[in-house]
């Protein structure tokens, strides 16, 4: 058994923001549709009848515990109304928990709708699954998260982050060394909250970089440190050794780039 909490926001979508024309009040919900974060396609519009579906993570809070609210984007590409869009088939194994939206009644043609849902990934990176549905048909889709979205940032003082750095050694310590291709600190801080929902903890090494997180599930503390030369030293750690090994890859792989 699960149980869904549905939330939207309500506003107009601007047509410079969307590409689309005026919204009608009159013909259905108008979301305000959230462009600050990479998106990713859900269902596409081909496969989907002509409603595509994106999803974006936009690291705000979510009301179940432990999970990952997740913004759904709907395009109904056509020119004819697109109705009874509804979530079906919630798959929770694992200890995936799925919080759906709110059947929307009606997405006029041309008109984008935005709804929230939220997943509790359980600090794994298994996907979520679950059916889409409206008037023009069933499509079973899953979202997989960016190890980097299954963090909460995690605010720690110098002193607490190199005691915890210092009990996480050994087999909760993964590390790797890539070229500086001459990023400096700003610009290598901003890719690494790209990646991952961390804090930045002050540092009074000059060349050193030190984030906190936690894991939204089990809150298992995660730790990242950058130090920067000639080359660029990345470390991390976790008890949470998998996802570890996998922010450390996807740090190392932006840095190179």
């Amino acid at each position: 058994p699960f149980s869904l909490i549905f939330r939207h926001r309500e506003a107009v979508v601007s047509t410079q923001s969307t590409g689309f024309g005026e919204m009608d009040l009159n013909t259905g919900p108008n979301y305000a549709i959230d462009l600050s974060r990479q998106s990713y396609e859900l269902l596409h519009r081909m496969s989907g009848g002509g409603l595509g579906v994106d999803f974006t993570f936009p690291r705000s809070n979510a009301e179940m515990p432990g999970a990952v609210p997740i913004n759904l984007i709907f395009n109904n590409t056509t020119d004819q109304p697109v109705t009874d869009v509804h979530m079906d088939d919630l798959e929770e194994k694992s200890g995936i928990k799925i919080e759906g939206f709110t059947k929307i009644p009606l997405i006029s043609p041309g008109q984008s709708t935005q709804s929230t849902i939220s997943i509790n990934f359980n600090d794994t990176l298994q996907p979520a699954k679950f059916t889409l549905c409206s008037s023009k048909g069933r499509y079973p889709v899953k979202i997989q998260p960016p190890v980097g979205e299954l963090l909460l940032p995690h605010v720690l003082m110098e002193t607490e982050f190199d005691a915890l750095r210092s009990k996480l050694s050994g087999m909760h310590e993964v590390e790797s060394e890539v070229d500086n291709p001459g990023l400096d600190s700003s610009s290598l801080s901003q890719k690494v909250s790209e990646i991952a929902a961390t804090s930045l903890c002050f540092s009074s090494a000059e060349n050193s970089l030190k984030f906190s997180s936690i894991t939204l599930a089990q809150k298992t503390e995660l730790l990242i440190t950058v130090v920067i030369g000639d080359k660029i030293k990345i470390s991390v750690n976790t008890e949470a050794v998998v996802l570890g090994s996998m922010i450390l890859k996807d740090i190392s792989a932006a840095f190179a780039n």
